[in-house]
């Protein structure tokens, strides 16, 4: 038997009213700032959990001592296991959530998966303690409007000192056609996110200072430019960023991927011409 989120009557729910449409994340923060209790998980309105999802993911916090817990999704479920510590954690979840690396494309060259080391970016498989995301103030960041997930979860890895996780499926998400996800599909909205994850993972790099974190980004970047190159006039502003015309020139090309190789070549040329004029 499923239970649906609305049904998780135990506890005390705090209900937060969106009058002015200021978006999900706005409506998280608001949450979190006024939970009171020893553990945060999240739960989109239109989803299911199954009837453990909540004493499964307590017992592993509780049992390993992790800052927080990942599970399963119906969608996505983990690539294997985690119980990771200290540096570990940024070497393997923080790229998971942030983004695309050269290395993940050299793998691509040589036949592997693109997506190989990268996990669904979604909250609303975890569990966290409170004390930890408040001890760091961790948010959503309200600038983002689509894809507000990822961003947090590369956070949480960020100062993170053990994370977990449990590989079965016990958060059932539910695609809806008339979703924000579905519907932003390929908009301007969709192309504006484009931008909104670039500052966003550009603010991340500068306020925790870490050597190579932009690493972990630098061909989303150039794959992001070439989505907006092909259908949105923002691709010039996309590539007045500093970050963006060093990531394209620096791209690893193949003739396995030849298309890639000659759009990521047009685009070397195109900031050549760029940076005279």
């Amino acid at each position: 038997m499923k239970e649906a989120a609305k049904g998780l009557d135990e506890g005390e729910f705090i209900i937060v009213h969106d009058n002015d449409t200021r978006g999900l994340s706005w409506a998280r923060n608001r949450g979190l700032d006024r939970a009171k209790g020893d553990y945060l998980f999240f739960v989109d309105a239109d989803d299911v959990v199954e009837d453990n999802f909540l004493s499964l993911l307590l017992s592993v916090v509780e049992s390993t001592g992790a800052d927080f817990v990942i599970s399963s999704l119906s969608v996505s479920p983990l690539k294997r296991e985690y119980n990771l510590e200290g540096d570990e954690i940024k070497r393997v979840m923080l790229p998971a959530f942030f983004g695309y690396s050269y290395e993940d494309v050299l793998r691509w060259y040589r036949g592997g998966s693109v997506d190989a080391n990268r996990e669904f970016g979604s909250v609303c498989r975890c569990v966290f303690k409170r004390d930890f995301i408040e001890k760091y103030a961790i948010r959503f960041d309200e600038n983002l409007h689509l894809y507000e997930d990822a961003p947090f979860m590369a956070e949480c890895s960020l100062y993170a000192s053990k994370i977990s996780s449990i590989n079965k499926i016990l958060y059932n998400y539910e695609p809806n056609d008339l979703g924000l996800m579905r519907t932003s599909l390929k908009s301007e909205k969709y192309y504006k996110y484009k931008g909104e994850a670039l500052l966003n993972r550009l603010a991340l790099a500068s306020k925790y200072g870490r050597d190579g974190i932009l690493d972990h980004f630098r061909a989303s970047a150039v794959f992001s430019f070439l989505e907006l190159f092909r259908g949105s006039s923002y691709w010039r502003e996309y590539l007045k960023n500093d970050f963006v015309r060093e990531s394209i020139l620096n791209f690893p090309l193949s003739i396995r991927r030849p298309f890639i190789a000659m759009a990521v070549f047009f685009a070397k040329v195109l900031i050549k011409l760029y940076i005279k004029r």
